[in-house]
């Protein structure tokens, strides 16, 4: 892909003095430029970050230019799209030759196909002739994540840098409000990921600045609140995997696709809920000061009361939660710290959703099985699952709660793959994910058993 670039053509208009005859005849004329003549724009880029299935995608991007653009002069053939952005060095992990540091990050480079553009607001609504032009762009699981995951780290982190080179097709020209021809744009490629540099239309009404310190540690958290009616609501705690620990709560927000627990479908079935995101800038699952965690054999985390104290002061600032519908679950690092919470405190919540869980089973006590006997938790997981096999957690627990008669409900599927229609695999059929991310069908509102609907189910449950 080359960028076509004109120079731009100056014609200087200059009036000359006709002496004759004993008189003088001056004519003189003001500079103009011709609407055929071309010009050149500038321009900067703000991204549309949305978060899905897999994690979060670059979108959209909205081009601020420096004059306003002709709308029908627009079109997704105009434009060319690359990215560039931060990513793990994947191929030298796998390469035993190779000399470097694997663990040292590269920049990767990819063409983005430019599915629509249109004239717009500062925001993206389409508009006629405007300064702001809107480019859509394919994404996928493979393409236009804005997130970087380290193998080395376990954890997320925002891609820095990430670029995207706008550049107008060979033979394209756009064409300016006024008329004029413009076939020489420079687009600055600088994308700035942060909250207020970038357009995330699904975190609105979220606030992601909190934070909460005891004796011991530090978390961030996140909240959304209902609109308030002066009635009660419940209050959802999502526990994050260890991909998404750190002190950005977008991380841990949309590293998994938990934006669809502020979504109008999951609020309208919890008819309004309150949401609390907490986050660990290390992982739940870690058991012990020198700060161990991978191998964690079944016993309680270090962040366990701090995680409490946070919960207890959010609902003590926030009369309105229902504190008889309390609800805790999250994935894997954070299904473990699920399952922690309520071994520990199983009275003071109504349910609980662990996913994928990581409590080894093995280090769960009778005792601690016979104290959630009456709490209805839902195990969701899928067969497939290679990072936390469930003959040692899943499994065992539940045989353990059903041997009781307890309350255990379970969602278990065969693996994880795309269920929107939207993405294939190479062989034609639906995208498979890893069989580790079960929580796809949590977010996605398809955990069923004996066809009552999971979130129905938890939007029932009441102390």
């Amino acid at each position: 892909m080359r960028k076509k670039t004109i120079s731009l053509l100056m014609a200087s208009l200059c009036a000359f003095g006709l002496m004759g005859c004993g008189t003088t005849d001056s004519s003189n004329s003001d500079a103009t430029v011709d609407a055929n003549t071309p010009v050149s724009l500038t321009g900067t880029q703000k991204a549309v970050v949305v978060g899905d299935d897999w994690g979060p995608a670059v979108t959209t991007t909205i081009i601020h230019f420096n004059d306003s653009i002709d709308s029908s002069s627009v079109s997704a053939d105009t434009f060319s799209v690359s990215e560039t952005k931060e990513s793990f060095n994947y191929a030298a992990l796998m390469d035993e030759n190779f000399e470097g540091d694997p663990s040292e990050h590269i920049t990767a480079t990819a063409d983005r196909t430019v599915l629509d553009a249109y004239t717009c607001d500062e925001n993206g609504n389409k508009t006629d002739s405007s300064e702001y032009v809107a480019l859509e762009l394919s994404y996928s699981p493979d393409e236009g994540n804005p997130f970087c995951y380290d193998v080395f780290t376990w954890q997320n982190t925002v891609c820095s840098p990430y670029e995207l080179e706008v550049t107008l097709n060979d033979g394209q020209t756009l064409k300016s409000a006024d008329g004029a021809d413009i076939s020489d744009v420079t687009i600055d490629s600088t994308i700035d990921l942060s909250l207020d540099g970038s357009i995330y239309p699904q975190l609105e009404n979220v606030d992601l600045t909190g934070t909460y310190s005891d004796d011991k540690y530090t978390l961030t958290y996140g909240s959304y609140a209902p609109e308030d009616d002066g009635n009660k609501h419940p209050l959802v705690i999502w526990i994050h995997g260890a991909g998404e620990g750190g002190t950005q709560n977008e991380i841990a927000v949309l590293g998994n696709e938990v934006t669809a627990l502020y979504s109008d479908e999951f609020q309208e079935v919890m008819g309004g809920a309150y949401v609390l995101t907490p986050q660990t800038d290390t992982f739940w699952l870690t058991y012990n000061e020198n700060g161990d965690w991978a191998d964690n054999p079944g016993t309680d985390s270090v962040y366990l009361e701090t995680l409490k104290g946070l919960i207890d002061e959010y609902v003590a600032a926030n009369p309105n939660i229902d504190t008889n519908r309390i609800y805790i679950g999250g994935c894997s690092n954070g299904g473990f710290m699920t399952m922690d919470m309520i071994m520990n405190y199983p009275d003071y919540f109504a349910a609980a959703f662990p996913i994928c869980e990581a409590y080894a089973d093995s280090g769960i006590t009778d005792a601690q099985i016979e104290s959630i006997k009456d709490l209805p938790v839902w195990f969701i997981y899928a067969k497939n699952d290679t990072t936390v096999v469930p003959e040692n957690f899943e499994i065992p627990t539940i045989e353990r709660l059903e041997a009781i008669g307890a309350n255990v409900h379970s969602s278990v599927f065969d693996d994880v793959h795309d269920t929107t229609g939207r993405f294939t695999g190479d062989d034609g059929e639906a995208y498979q994910y890893m069989g580790h991310w079960s929580w796809l069908y949590f977010f996605n509102n398809e955990c069923e058993e004996d066809g009552v609907n999971m979130w129905s189910w938890l939007a029932e449950q009441s102390k």
